[in-house]
């Protein structure tokens, strides 16, 4: 049995999910995660959105609201088309997440 880690990309959390993510980022990694719990691999699959970035700002100054009101919002759409889709992540997070924060400061600081 192999351990096996699939990082995924975080697409900005400001609309919801189209054919391009599907396709591009979510299908594919959720394949090759199935394909290894079936050889009895132990997979790690982790992604989420990323609340940081140009979009996200653009959108709320659009809607006139706080780029977290916008980054909440989609990381939840996001999530949820996700699990409708039957996409099986280990983990999906969002960068706004202290988790997310202590894990990677812990990691910085190693480097």
């Amino acid at each position: 049995m192999s351990k096996i880690l699939i990082n995924i990309a975080w697409p900005y959390a400001y609309g919801p999910i189209h054919l391009g993510h599907v396709a591009g980022s979510l299908l594919p990694p959720d394949i090759f995660s199935r394909y290894h719990r079936l050889l009895g691999d132990e997979v790690l699959m982790v992604g989420g959105s990323d609340q940081h970035g140009t979009p996200i700002t653009v959108t709320a100054e659009k809607e006139g609201v706080t780029p977290v009101v916008i980054a909440e919002r989609y990381h939840e759409v996001k999530k949820k088309a996700i699990e409708d889709l039957g996409i099986e992540y280990t983990l999906y997070n969002k960068t706004h997440c202290p988790t997310h924060t202590e894990v990677t400061q812990w990691m910085f600081t190693r480097l």
